[in-house]
């Protein structure tokens, strides 16, 4: 585990990395914003930018649209000034991400473009592929869909050299939408799998909300059900450590708002509403759903599993 240059506190870059992808996006938060005021008293100005790129995406998970495109756009700026073609390249997908969250798809592609266009060729293959992913799943919502399936080639090509379970997820999520219902719940299946593996819940709720549309597509009610339930019941467990006013940002973040949507379409908006009162408490059977599409867990490679617990120390 390393720590981040020339600062000996307890939060780490990989720590930082964990909260991220495990939704703990308050704590990231919080954590980024006390590490970036540090690098700034302690004159550390790399460790300001790097803080923020992690202001900006737990910004953009709980919801705090403005803020995140208020931070990438000033992380931009130092990063132009300081000449680093990586950071920023970095800085671009950052705002993206945010502009992203904001529904604004064009200017999202623009950073897109802009940061692969600045990306160096020595670069991280790491952070090639998740702005190859990122365009790919922002032209797929745009509407672009020939692009859509150019960035993810190239990405998915990449996915499988770097061996990056979260990133195989998102990879075969992304490759589910154009194929065949039976092909696509497996890919779907596979990437639920993967993401549950490593602790990916923003991925696992959104696969599970795909599993639901296909589903109703072919009339199967009970599964439709079920896969928003679960989905739902993610979503809420991430919502819940958010102090309230990011609670409600966190629901109404556009994904979700247009999850909430297609869910209150399926059980009525009353239900929800008590369940926000009253909490969630059927447990989760995600597993099971997925088992029921035939899936076998055999057939993920061994990059994409969790490696075994280490053994106890022998007395």
């Amino acid at each position: 585990m390393h720590k981040v240059a020339g600062y000996n506190g307890s939060v780490t870059r990989d720590e930082a990395d964990r909260l991220l992808l495990s939704g703990r996006y308050g704590d990231l938060l919080k954590d980024a914003l006390a590490e970036r005021t540090k690098a700034e008293m302690e004159g550390r100005p790399d460790d300001v930018l790097r803080w923020t790129l992690y202001v900006v995406q737990a910004c953009r998970f709980i919801g705090r649209t403005n803020e995140a495109l208020q931070y990438a756009y000033a992380l931009l700026e130092e990063a132009q000034k300081k000449g680093d073609a990586e950071l920023v390249s970095e800085a671009h997908l950052a705002q993206a991400v945010a502009y992203k969250a904001a529904r604004d798809y064009d200017e999202a592609i623009r950073q897109l473009k802009s940061a692969m266009d600045t990306l160096p060729d020595k670069a991280s293959d790491l952070l090639r592929a998740d702005i190859l992913l990122e365009t790919a799943e922002t032209s797929m919502e745009a509407g672009l869909k020939a692009e859509a399936e150019s960035a993810l080639a190239k990405g998915g090509a990449l996915v499988h050299w770097l061996r990056v379970p979260r990133l195989l997820a998102r990879s075969l999520y992304l490759r589910s939408q154009w194929e065949d219902t039976s092909p696509a719940d497996l890919q779907l299946s596979a990437a639920y799998e993967i993401a549950k593996s490593v602790d990916y819940p923003e991925l696992q709720w959104q696969i599970l909300w795909k599993l639901s549309e296909r589903a109703a597509q072919h009339g199967r009610d009970k599964m439709q059900e079920d896969c928003l339930w679960n989905a739902f019941q993610i979503l809420t467990r991430l919502s819940d450590p958010l102090e309230p006013a990011d609670a409600t940002t966190f629901w109404r973040q556009g994904s979700r708002r247009l999850f909430m949507e297609s869910a209150r379409r399926k059980f009525g908006g009353a239900f929800f509403e008590r369940v926000m009162q009253e909490g969630v408490r059927k447990p989760d059977n995600s597993t099971r759903i997925i088992k029921d599409l035939g899936f076998d867990s055999a057939s993920i490679p061994d990059f994409g599993r969790r490696p075994p617990p280490p053994p106890p120390p022998q007395e």
